[in-house]
């Protein structure tokens, strides 16, 4: 599976590389907000634009990852605390038990007719 997820990966370089080379001799106007760029390089625009995109999908991504974390050092915590009382209550004998907490047997209830 590595393998066929790297030679994708090639794939796409060379792919981009050629796309890249093709539109190396292009200049295109640019309005971005309140500014005018005239006679941009469309090689300069495609990367900069890849690498924009890539820093803003990094940093969502690091974010993303730091909430996991989080989430799972709570959960593990969470599982440590409940396997400790469950050790805890497997530990408790029968004669620590007091009576007032235990369930005592239901009587059947009798009906008896009235005359």
């Amino acid at each position: 599976m590595k393998i066929a997820l790297n030679l994708i990966k090639i794939f796409v370089f060379i792919l981009a590389l050629y796309i890249l080379t093709q539109n190396s001799s292009q200049f295109v106007d640019i309005k971005l907000l309140n500014n005018h760029y005239t006679g941009v390089n469309l090689l300069i625009v495609i990367l900069v634009t890849l690498t924009v995109g890539a820093m803003l999908g990094a940093i969502f991504m690091a974010l993303s990852t730091i909430q996991s974390r989080a989430e799972l050092k709570s959960l593990r915590n969470k599982n440590r605390q409940l396997l400790s009382e469950l050790e805890s209550l497997r530990n408790i004998s029968i004669d620590e038990i007091p009576d007032e907490e235990a369930p005592q047997p239901s009587s059947p209830v009798v009906k008896t007719e009235s005359p």
